[in-house]
């Protein structure tokens, strides 16, 4: 939001909370317990805010839509969203608040150079400017006690400030914001799990083969008969079970089997090369020394003389 836009809403009544004035200088988080709650008319901030409750109840609106927040509930708010709070006389509440700046995950978040950076990742979810699948998310006994301990760990490392607390406070961040991802997305982290349960079988035959095969010239045709599925398909279910492709996946098994028979004196290196199934001794020796930094030869004189 430009400074233009942030003028005008003041202007009309809007409260704009500004984290250089709610937060310290050198740490771009904020925690804080809260055991009264006054009501707040419509506001915003730059900082991503986090309120779990655990003790009574409020309304909480954004936009047309309210909420009312109970025991157990909890709300994310991204930076310059308008909401208001609406507390109700003589409710005794107890909320536990995170404040933090895009900057506290990653100093670049803004640079688009840096996109790739993985922590980017955790906030891209919540920067959506439909934010009404996160104004209340309720959780289950045993997630909610996870959020719970979590944020009860970061308000006591920044109220304690003990070495390194920033570290701690960022690590704890990082997965509350994993667990908040997943509760929302519940029916896409359902459908992850029924997918790995659905091909469980079929990936752990195919890999099993390849495990017991590599040292044979497997082609991915043989992959797709083993599991009876086209090339795009077993490709990707691949991917997505291994983490790798498929010729990542043996090529790695092959070095490493290399690694265990070049220990071997009785066997040369041209043996190694094809007793792991690379069967081209030039291509095999450029690829070990991509993966290690060294030639076969130099390698094994190197495990020979420990």
């Amino acid at each position: 939001m430009k400074k233009l836009d942030i003028d005008q809403l003041t202007r009309s009544g809007v409260i704009y909370f500004n984290s250089k004035l709610e937060m310290l200088e050198d740490l771009h988080c904020k925690m804080y317990r809260m055991d009264s709650l006054v009501s707040l008319s419509t506001h915003f901030h730059d900082y991503f805010q986090i309120w779990y409750v655990s003790k009574g109840e409020f309304l909480h609106t954004l936009g047309s839509r309210q909420y009312r927040i109970k025991k157990g509930d909890l709300f994310l708010v991204p930076p310059f969203t308008m909401h208001r709070i609406q507390a109700f006389e003589q409710e005794k509440v107890e909320i536990l608040g995170c404040e933090f700046m895009p900057s506290f995950i990653n100093e670049r978040f803004d640079d688009p150079r840096d996109q790739a950076f993985f922590d980017v990742h955790y906030l891209k979810h919540f920067m959506r400017s439909d934010c009404a699948h996160h104004s209340q998310i309720v959780f289950d006994g045993v997630t909610e006690g996870k959020i719970r301990n979590l944020l009860q760990d970061m308000l006591g490392e920044y109220e304690e400030r003990a070495p390194f607390f920033q570290i701690v406070l960022k690590a704890d961040l990082l997965q509350l914001l994993s667990v908040i991802i997943r509760q929302v997305n519940g029916e896409l982290v359902k459908a992850g799990f029924q997918k790995i349960e659905r091909y469980r079988d079929t990936m752990n035959k195919v890999v099993e083969y390849i495990d017991q095969n590599a040292h044979e010239n497997i082609k991915l045709e043989h992959i797709c008969a083993i599991s009876n599925m086209s090339k795009p398909t077993i490709c990707r279910l691949f991917k997505e079970w291994t983490g790798k492709t498929f010729n990542r996946y043996l090529v790695d098994l092959r070095i490493a089997n290399a690694l265990v028979l070049l220990q071997r004196p009785s066997m040369t290196v041209t043996e190694v090369c094809y007793a792991t199934g690379f069967n081209e001794l030039a291509y095999f020796c450029r690829i070990f020394k991509k993966y290690t930094g060294i030639s076969p030869n130099q390698f094994r004189k190197q495990a020979m003389n420990k």
